[in-house]
Order: C-alpha cells, then structure tokens, then sequence
C-alpha cells in the first residue's frame, strides 16, 4: 500500500528525532504528547494531527512554520491519493425510488 505524503512526512520526523538523539519517552515528556501518539506519528500508522506535528518540531529544535508547510503539503498528497483511489462507480437508483408513491 502506498501511503504517500503520511509516509514522507513520517520518516522525516522520525529522522529529526533520530538526529536529535530523542528516545520515545523523552520525546513525550518534552512534547506533552502520549508515546503511542508519537510511536503512530512517527511510524507513519495514523497521520498526525498539525498539534503532534508541531509540537515534535519544536522539541526537535525543527522550525515550526516550515513543518506546518510540509503537513499542509502531505495532507494535499493524501487528498489526493484518496481521490484518484476511491471506487469509479456510477450510482444508480434502485426501484424503489423510481416507483410513484
């Protein structure tokens, strides 16, 4: 499965917290945020909310405002990978609506 922007978005993190030298449990103390938030954000599991996002940067030492670009950024990637994913079907109507009542 490919998870496009939620993966770029999470490796990169991870490689800020890697770099930085965080443990899991460092980071949540220094984030405020639980380790299976982090864990999931970090992981690419969930796609984190621009709060975790945020608050990893900082932590980090990483610059808010161009961290919140690159969120905004993978959100659009997975917009979009959602939209050319979702089925390509036409609805149709069942009998039941068409009948008068």
């Amino acid at each position: 499965m490919t998870t496009g922007g939620r993966a770029e978005l999470s490796i990169d993190l991870d490689e800020l917290r890697l770099l930085v030298g965080l443990s899991y449990r460092e980071l949540a103390r220094r984030t405020g945020c639980a380790r299976s938030t982090l864990h999931d954000a970090l992981t690419g599991r969930r796609f984190p909310k621009l709060d975790t996002v945020l608050a990893i940067a900082r932590a980090c030492g990483g610059d808010p405002a161009s961290w919140r670009q690159r969120w905004v950024a993978a959100c659009r990637r997975v917009s979009w990978q959602q939209v050319d994913q979702a089925p390509r079907t036409v609805p149709t109507m069942s009998r039941q609506s068409m009948s008068p009542s």
